[in-house]
């Protein structure tokens, strides 16, 4: 039985991982939290997600390490880094969804991940990774095109722009393409779209698309939970979603 305390419980994706987890055999419910200033804070999970009590309350922070063997975390940057710093302090395997990292944030993140096993998804779906791979048996043949463009939307809610996924993208392709000039990135925040990300390739007489459109928010919540359950016993470091396909 893995237990998992999500970080962010009460987010889009938070609220589909408590109630999948709730309903997994083999996995448990350590915990949930949030921001500070949530109306939730004090709620028994249970309760907030609609089914019977766990007799465990959302807070704002981890409180202790008890019982906890995985975190996912979706939540905000600033809240991540904090948590990360106990996950390390206390070699908890953890999975980080959050998005809109800062290079100082980052730069410390990957440092931390020398003390406990660390998975950076900026998206959970396998259809992300497929992409990258694509991408990757192309590499020789990028050099025909211009400098690809990249499209994405997400709900109009979503703070970070360009979206981590798009700039995991366009980094990507760059490292691929080696191009001289940094890769456009075009967003658009509206609706509720759970995402949606599209590559350009141009030449004179042709366009090829690249995309991936997110029809529902579970599919994150079902990648976080594979990729949870695939690093609970890896060794300390830093990885992505594309070593547990390739493992």
């Amino acid at each position: 039985m893995l237990s998992i305390f999500i970080s962010g419980v009460t987010g889009r994706v938070g609220k589909i991982l408590l109630s999948k987890i709730i309903q997994e055999p083999d996995l448990n419910v350590a915990g949930g939290s949030s921001n500070i200033t949530n109306v939730s804070i004090g709620e028994d999970l249970g309760i907030f997600n609609g089914t019977e009590p766990l007799d465990i309350k959302i807070t704002s922070s981890i409180e202790n390490k008890e019982n906890i063997d995985a975190i996912i975390d979706f939540s905000v940057s600033k809240n991540s880094i904090n948590l990360l710093r106990f996950a390390s302090a206390n070699n908890i395997p953890t999975l980080v969804g959050t998005t809109g990292f800062t290079k100082i944030e980052l730069e410390e993140l990957i440092e931390l991940a020398n003390n406990f096993p660390l998975l950076i998804a900026p998206n959970t779906s396998i259809g992300i990774v497929l992409i990258q791979r694509m991408l990757e048996s192309i590499s020789s043949e990028l050099s025909l095109f211009s400098i690809p463009e990249i499209y994405e939307r997400h709900h109009k809610g979503k703070k970070d722009t360009p979206s981590g996924t798009a700039l995991d993208l366009a980094k990507k392709l760059s490292l691929l393409g080696s191009y001289s000039d940094e890769i456009e990135i075009k967003s658009e925040r509206s609706g509720d779209s759970a995402g949606e990300h599209k590559i350009t390739l141009k030449r004179e007489n042709e366009l090829i698309e690249i995309s991936h459109i997110a029809l529902d928010r579970s599919l994150f919540s079902d990648g976080a939970i594979e990729a949870v359950k695939w690093i609970s016993n890896k060794t300390s470091g830093l990885y992505t979603m594309n070593d547990i396909y390739s493992s």
